[in-house]
């Protein structure tokens, strides 16, 4: 029984939550609320494969914090609203997170630098750069082209399909290659792993950089939404991403999880945030809710490792 929890307990959840919400909040159940939730989503969800990898391999990120205002001013600072320079600044943008992921990455596993404390410090670090070469005052003019994921179509939107394609082609690879393979066996036992010929460094590495990546496409996605820059920007997220990935049954040190129990993770966020805000909740309520959904979802996982 405690592993028939543990292994789809997030979708009976989430199935439970969306029975509840037809007594508590009806209005969730609107064509316009269920696009804003998808869209919503789809900015946590695409972060949150990103930290799924990461936690896969006993890592965490807390520096994507940094990531999205970083991307945000420079979309804006690049392209100062010409919609022909966004390609490049994305681009720009991109190679920036990489550094950043690789700087985690390098720090963890080189300088043996626990994942907390090194992606912490990278935080801080992406934010002390972004006050310092803004002076404090983001500024900057947002392209109008990224007004695009603002658009809607029934429930379907850009960033939505974006989320989709890249859980499936992230799926893909943890399920299908080689690649995938390796995650799994890093997080499992990092010493077998390297005994087995796999470099344990490389693969850790890999996924810090991926996940800072995915960061930044979220950053775009955000700064569009947004329409402009905001020093708070994506604030919370990272640890949004985090609990999305332990709820959705990915466990902490590593080895045990997938993207499939992280999507439904996402939505059940979501949607336990947009059903406090339609039922009138202080955002001090809608953490406590967060809270105790996490630490619920990480004493059910618990009790079925004993159990195994």
């Amino acid at each position: 029984m405690r592993k028939f929890i543990a292994d789809y307990g997030v979708y009976l959840a989430l199935l439970a939550l969306l029975i509840a919400a037809t007594v508590l909040t009806p209005k969730l159940y609107d064509v316009n609320t269920i696009a804003v939730v998808m869209r919503q989503a789809s900015q946590l969800g695409i972060v949150a494969i990103g930290q799924t990898m990461i936690l896969l391999v006993a890592g965490l990120d807390l520096s994507i914090g940094g990531i999205f205002l970083m991307t945000s001013i420079v979309v804006a600072d690049v392209t100062n609203g010409r919609d022909e320079m966004v390609i490049p600044a994305i681009l720009i943008a991109l190679a920036l997170g990489a550094l950043v992921g690789l700087g985690n990455g390098v720090l963890v596993t080189k300088r043996r630098v626990p994942p907390f404390v090194a992606t912490l410090g990278m935080l801080v670090l992406v934010k002390g750069a972004t006050q310092a070469y803004t002076r404090g005052v983001p500024g900057g003019f947002v392209p109008e082209v990224l007004g695009l994921v603002n658009q809607s179509w029934f429930v379907l939107s850009i960033p939505l399909a974006l989320w989709l394609g890249l859980n499936a082609f992230f799926i893909f690879v943890l399920r299908r290659t080689s690649y995938g393979r390796k995650v799994y066996a890093v997080g499992s036992n990092s010493e077998a792993a390297r005994l087995s010929g796999i470099s344990v460094d490389a693969i850790r590495i890999s996924v810090y950089v991926l996940g800072s990546c995915l960061a930044v496409v979220s950053g775009v996605v955000l700064t569009g939404y947004v329409g402009y820059v905001d020093r708070f920007i994506g604030t919370g997220l990272e640890l949004d991403s985090i609990a999305a990935a332990i709820v959705g049954g990915t466990a902490f040190v590593g080895g045990r999880g997938g993207l499939l129990g992280t999507i439904a993770g996402v939505l059940m966020i979501q949607i336990l945030s947009t059903m406090a805000i339609l039922m009138g909740l202080d955002i001090q309520v809608q953490f406590i809710i967060k809270g105790l959904v996490i630490l619920g979802a990480v004493t059910l996982y618990s009790l079925a490792s004993i159990e195994e």
